[in-house]
């Protein structure tokens, strides 16, 4: 363990310097989070400026809710954020078989290797929103509710990470999976909006397959109006980051077993 614990050190300051070595690209990836987010939120202002509150969350519900949606999906980014290579490239252009010959898991040694700071984006104005927004409504901050936003925030990361995991490593039997990760990434969009303004059929899925509605929408609307028990969905959170990460894992492995390089 401490091993790894000292190469994840190495992999990430490695990342870090290359990623600085070109400032500008990095600056602009930044704020090009940004750039994005603030326009995504401008259309939910929109939306509910035609309609004045949305199965009654008022407009700066809304916002706490879109700066937490930003927060376990920023903390996913900016370590796993390599896992869309395998997706999209490495398996299919044999760029895997780097990670081979090196006496360390393979795992590891993507995750470890790249390092997002354009992350930093996410988590600042998903902050920012949340605490601004908080000043303009009225959230009972108890200890259940603040430990259900700190469970939600680091083990909903898990959840995107698992997700992200169990999609890309079908690569190694079908050489690309980037489009099966995108679609079950695109989800969490959903999540930026109440669960409950969905279909029963719709607020299932999104609660209890594809899960972002229980890391994101759940916990801010126990927060926000009370419903639910925290406890319970802090449980529920913490089993789900653990399922689909060991189903990942298991796949994994699986995969790299059964890959062949493409010889290029």
């Amino acid at each position: 363990m401490l091993r790894y614990l000292h190469l994840y050190k190495v992999f990430v300051k490695r990342a870090i310097k290359a990623r600085l070595e070109y400032k500008a690209d990095a600056l602009i990836g930044i704020l090009s989070f940004f750039i994005s987010n603030i326009a995504t939120f401008s259309c939910i202002l929109l939306i509910v400026k035609a309609i004045p509150s949305l199965d009654g969350w008022s407009i700066f519900e809304l916002g706490f809710l879109y700066g937490f949606a930003m927060l376990p999906k920023g903390l996913d980014h900016l370590f796993t954020d390599s896992l869309w290579f395998i997706g999209y490239w490495y398996v299919k252009n044999g760029f895997f078989d780097k990670h081979l010959i090196r006496p360390i898991n393979t795992l590891f040694q993507v995750i470890a290797e790249t390092f997002q700071p354009e992350a930093f984006g996410e988590l600042i104005i998903g902050s920012a929103l949340c605490i601004i927004c908080a000043f303009k409504i009225d959230i009972n901050f108890t200890f259940a509710n603040v430990l259900l936003l700190i469970v939600s925030f680091i083990f909903g990361a898990f959840i995107f990470t698992g997700i992200k995991l169990i999609t890309c490593s079908f690569a190694f039997y079908f050489k690309r999976s980037g489009q099966l990760m995108n679609s079950a990434y695109i989800f969490c969009d959903f999540a930026r909006y109440p669960v409950s303004i969905f279909n029963k059929p719709m607020q299932f899925f999104l609660s209890f397959i594809m899960p972002f509605g229980l890391i994101i929408s759940i916990p801010v609307q126990i927060v926000l109006k009370g419903t639910w028990n925290a406890y319970i969905v802090m449980l529920l959170i913490i089993a789900f980051a653990f399922i689909f990460n060991i189903i990942g894992i298991l796949l994994w492995n699986k995969g790299v077993k059964a890959y062949e390089s493409t010889g290029s």
